[in-house]
């Protein structure tokens, strides 16, 4: 890991509510996540993305929270770069990178990336999009990540289903579960149809107590599809993802967790 240089970048002017919610959730988000296999996750969609053109090894992880994310690219020798919207999560993350020059610590929006260089990898994963609550802040995220995509370059994210909208956001479907002295309730009430608004409350115990509150927007295939077309991005797959990161080559919003979404830049 010494070969390797990481630096995290800051996002901090993203809707106040997911700002809000990752700072109070950072204290817990680790163990809160420690049964997600990331290093296998990863490790398929780094497959994945090689099957559509990706050749190089320059990599930018978008919305990293703590670090897990990345260190997997890190592992298999990518040189990374990350950013994130919470300074708690960026942290935290800051701890498992190694020697960070606080010169490579820089503010940014997932809208509105600096001018970081070019990139042949570009990620964000763990639904992040899905906190983006209308059509104009996804397609400023995608035209951000296309001016950073080296010709040629992949961008690869997750967006989660109507299934995960309705199992886990619905009100009706709320279930409760000690996850790191965490509970999570559904709140949506109303129907979750295709482009859907829903929130879902963390409930953080021990001496800190706090809920950590996420709105969310359901992105339908065929809106993310047009967007990325319109930053200049070419969708090369979308694939199905259920629990365990296992991957589907025919998506099913009604069947799947999520929905993986390959794009490249034109060369």
């Amino acid at each position: 890991m010494s070969a390797q240089r990481v630096y995290v970048v800051m996002e901090t002017t993203t809707p106040p509510a997911a700002l809000i919610a990752y700072e109070r959730l950072a204290p817990v988000y680790d163990r809160f996540t420690d049964s997600y296999d990331h290093d296998g996750w990863v490790g398929r969609l780094e497959a994945l993305a090689r099957r559509h053109g990706l050749a190089g090894r320059r990599a930018l992880d978008v919305a990293c929270g703590t670090g897990k994310s990345f260190l997997p690219l890190v592992a298999r020798g990518y040189d990374v770069w990350a950013c994130d919207l919470s300074p708690a999560m960026v942290d935290r993350a800051r701890r498992v990178t190694g020697d960070v020059s606080p010169a490579r610590v820089t503010v940014a929006d997932m809208r509105q990336l600096p001018a970081l260089g070019s990139f042949d990898l570009v990620t964000c994963l763990d639904d992040a999009v899905n906190y983006l609550l209308d059509d104009d802040g996804l397609r400023a995220a995608f035209a951000s990540v296309a001016r950073l995509l080296a010709p040629g370059g992949i961008y690869l994210f997750d967006a989660n289903t109507l299934a995960t909208y309705r199992d886990g956001f619905g009100a009706r479907a709320t279930f409760e579960r000690p996850l790191a002295d965490a509970i999570w309730r559904g709140e949506t009430t109303g129907p979750i149809v295709p482009g859907a608004i829903c929130s879902a409350s963390i409930e953080i115990g021990g001496p800190a107590a706090a809920v950590s509150r996420h709105v969310q927007r359901h992105h339908p295939e065929a809106t993310v599809r047009a967007l990325l077309a319109s930053a200049g991005l070419d969708c090369r797959a979308v694939m199905g993802q259920s629990p365990g990161g296992l991957l589907h080559e025919e998506p099913d919003e009604e069947a799947h967790t999520k929905l993986v979404y390959v794009a490249r830049r034109p060369v």
